[in-house]
């Protein structure tokens, strides 16, 4: 399930159909989500409601189109990253869920990826207090790193060092929750890139925009498909 980034306030192509076509090329069914944005109101908490009914249809309905409904992974793009963060949250709080008018008492995915995600609304972006406030005036939704929990999915996480939009300290603080709360993960911080590269191939590039072809972050999506094959071993060894 790919939730694509957008500044909270519409959706990067980048992040779409590229997204979406480089997944099922691998055996993947892909599904993109697209949540309310910030000109609807604010995004929280109704975005994580709309990840979480996503994510429960595709969980009753994976085997009609030949998907297993145990193995779906959410895969969170810059602020869809912080949506996926949230919604891992709230997924696991029985009480969110029967407020929200949910049946089920937990809601997960079995496992996260999140690239180049926002993850403290305080540590970089939103850069103003206005668009802050568009997110959420509810500060539980500001940090996600704070909503860490032994519930959380396995993790795969990765950045680039010289983000100028989010900076990759937004990262750090993900993972240091991830180790204090001792959940499997993965994570690649690369020396060099802009936000928001996607793949950082021709494919997903954008027009006079060279800073798009990022040649040392590629490696990121097959490394993530080694570390999910393995996630699914770990549960059952038959996988491959």
């Amino acid at each position: 399930m790919i939730f694509p980034g957008g500044g909270f306030a519409g959706y990067s192509e980048r992040e779409v159909e590229a997204v979406a076509l480089k997944f099922l090329a691998k055996g993947y069914q892909a599904i993109v989500v697209k949540y309310n944005l910030t000109a609807d109101g604010p995004f929280y908490p109704t975005a994580a409601t709309i990840g979480l009914t996503a994510l429960s249809y595709a969980q009753q309905h994976a085997q009609e189109w030949d998907a297993d409904p145990h193995h779906i992974t959410a895969v969170g793009f810059s602020a869809g990253g912080h949506l996926v963060a949230v919604l891992t949250a709230l997924g696991a709080r029985a009480d969110f869920l029967q407020q929200h008018g949910f049946k089920s008492k937990s809601i997960l995915p079995f496992a996260q990826v999140l690239s180049y995600p926002v993850i403290d609304l305080t540590l970089g972006f939103p850069t103003n207090h206005a668009d802050l406030m568009a997110v959420t005036t509810d500060e539980t939704y500001w940090h996600a790193q704070r909503l860490v929990t032994a519930q959380t999915p396995p993790t795969f996480i990765w950045a680039t060092r010289t983000d100028e939009l989010v900076p990759v300290v937004n990262s750090i603080q993900y993972l240091n929750a991830l180790v204090e709360h001792d959940i499997p993960f993965e994570s690649h911080i690369y020396a060099s890139g802009v936000h928001g590269l996607a793949f950082g191939d021709l494919a997903d590039s954008r027009y006079c925009h060279p800073e798009d072809l990022a040649p040392q972050v590629q490696n990121w999506f097959p490394m993530m498909l080694r570390w999910l094959r393995t996630q699914y071993a770990s549960q059952n060894p038959t996988e491959i």
